[in-house]
């Protein structure tokens, strides 16, 4: 009796021991789906998924659509996306599925058909498709454990991303044995394209060269993605593109001070040349290897006749639905005309030319001469202004970051002509941070600056004064005795008519 009792605890302690084992077992084979990815490590991020095609042992092709409404989204997608369009039916897509290796069937029999984590989501049906379906990932995907997805078990699973300034595709995961663990990789972009002017150009005036730059991550698209679609373009208002000045390199990182520059190899251009329209289109030559880097493209554009009303406008955007727009503006000044005793008195009719810095040598260049008797240079810009009837004149359209001078050339009825230049001085711009606008259902980031013009020039010109007296009395003498010859002279002559005639 007392062996039995020892065998019996024996045998209870190892019927224990595989029941441990049976649940330790029965843990290390849950069905488990996580995501990594760029961006979700941001406080903010999450992830959902749902799934969109079971196993049914029932059907000939063993498997079915979750739920009519995923059906019915699916199919009309994957039709849509044919080109031309076809009718299948929803076992007509789920046979579809099967060939392309996104469900395990037929001919296919690997264990995993989900190849690199991600890139089943390469078949333009497929990315369409998934993209119809997205409602369906309604259950939350612990960034850190994943999702438990035992209950649901075998099939293909919607897989959505989010975080604060990135954009993602739905992706697709294929469950397929007890105890997988498909590991997903999040393929996506930042949303904001980033767009700058230099820092020497963020004033303009017309006929001014603004150089500007673009950078955005190079888009992820599946190898097997067709078309594959991704371009940059730019718009300009009130100015035009100067001929041969894009340049476009490749970066690691932002922050990278060089990089490799692109060729002809790497993307297509259109013909920009005194355009309006930019646009570097890197689908006919898309490079997977390229995917997550920087582009940045670099550019100059030619000023119009550009006001504070009407500035120079660039709005950049890209494929994927984001964009930025820079605006640029000229400032102005006010010359005032004044009596050099007299400053209330205000001088109509004093006409002045603007002259824009310049080098000796430089074509059109003039010699000017400041008050303190230095010497400079300057190009003749716009026509002569001339003072209204407050004796003040404006000028607008100036670049704030551009030197300038200005001097009279002629001088108002009564006054001498002032020979002097002076140089304008005081504007400046800065950078005021961003606002939005809204084109359709994109939201465009808009780059805005303050301007300060010129302060305002005074000129004093001198009265003309009266011919000077040089002689005194010695004046009046000299006329008195220049009469007195002329009478004198009179005199004879009439004299001497008189003889004549007697």
């Amino acid at each position: 009796m007392k062996k039995l009792k020892k065998l019996f605890a024996v045998m209870l302690s190892l019927v224990m021991v595989l029941a441990m084992g049976m649940t330790s077992f029965a843990a290390d084979n849950k069905n488990t789906i996580t995501i990594s990815g760029k961006g979700l490590d941001a406080e903010g991020a999450g992830a959902n998924y749902g799934q969109i095609i079971k196993e049914n042992r029932e059907s000939t092709l063993g498997w079915q659509f979750a739920s009519d409404d995923i059906a019915d989204k699916f199919v009309e997608a994957w039709n849509k996306a044919n080109d031309p369009e076809t009718k299948l039916d929803a076992n007509g897509v789920i046979a579809q599925l099967i060939q392309l290796g996104v469900l395990e069937g037929g001919s296919n029999k690997d264990e995993n058909v989900n190849v690199e984590a991600g890139t089943i989501n390469g078949s333009t049906n497929l990315s369409a498709a998934l993209a119809a379906v997205t409602f369906a990932a309604t259950n939350n995907l612990d960034l850190k454990t994943g999702a438990d997805v035992s209950t649901t078990g075998k099939g293909l699973y919607i897989v959505t991303a989010h975080s604060n300034g990135y954009t993602y595709l739905p992706m697709a995961a294929y469950m397929n044995t007890n105890g997988d663990n498909v590991a997903v990789v999040a393929k996506g972009a930042k949303d904001q394209l980033n767009k700058k002017v230099a820092e020497n150009g963020q004033s303009v005036a017309p006929g001014d060269e603004v150089s500007y730059t673009i950078d955005e991550e190079y888009l992820y698209i599946a190898p097997n993605a067709n078309p594959k679609t991704f371009t940059i373009t730019d718009k300009l208002t009130n100015g035009t593109f100067k001929e041969n000045s894009v340049k476009v390199v490749l970066k690691n990182s932002i922050n990278d001070e060089t990089g490799t520059e692109l060729t002809e190899n790497d993307y297509d251009i259109n013909n920009y040349a005194n355009g309006t329209d930019l646009t570097v289109d890197f689908s006919n030559h898309y490079n997977s290897a390229y995917a997550g880097k920087i582009v940045v493209i670099t550019y100059t554009a030619i000023a119009g006749e550009v006001t504070t009303e009407v500035p120079l406008t660039n709005h950049a955007s890209s494929s994927n639905g984001t964009g930025k727009t820079v605006e640029v503006k000229p400032v102005s000044f006010k010359v005032i005309k004044v009596d050099k005793d007299n400053k209330d008195k205000k001088l109509p009719d004093a006409e002045f030319q603007i002259y824009k810095s310049a080098n000796q040598g430089d074509t059109n260049a003039v010699e000017l001469t400041l008050e303190n008797k230095s010497t400079v240079y300057g190009i003749p810009v716009g026509n002569v202004i001339k003072t209204g009837a407050n004796g003040e004149a404006s000028v607008n359209n100036l670049d704030a970051q551009a030197t300038y001078y200005v001097k009279e050339t002629k001088a108002p009825n009564g006054y001498s002509l002032n020979d002097f230049a002076y140089q304008l001085t005081g504007a400046d711009v800065k950078a005021a941070g961003t606002t939005t606008e809204t084109e359709g259902k994109v939201t465009y980031t808009v780059q805005t600056y303050t301007y300060t013009n010129f302060a305002d020039i005074t000129v004093k010109d001198s009265k003309l004064s009266a011919l000077p007296s040089t002689g005194g009395i010695g004046t009046t003498i000299f006329t008195i005795v220049g009469c007195g010859i002329m009478i004198a002279a009179a005199g004879l002559f009439f004299a001497s008519r008189r003889k004549e005639n007697r």
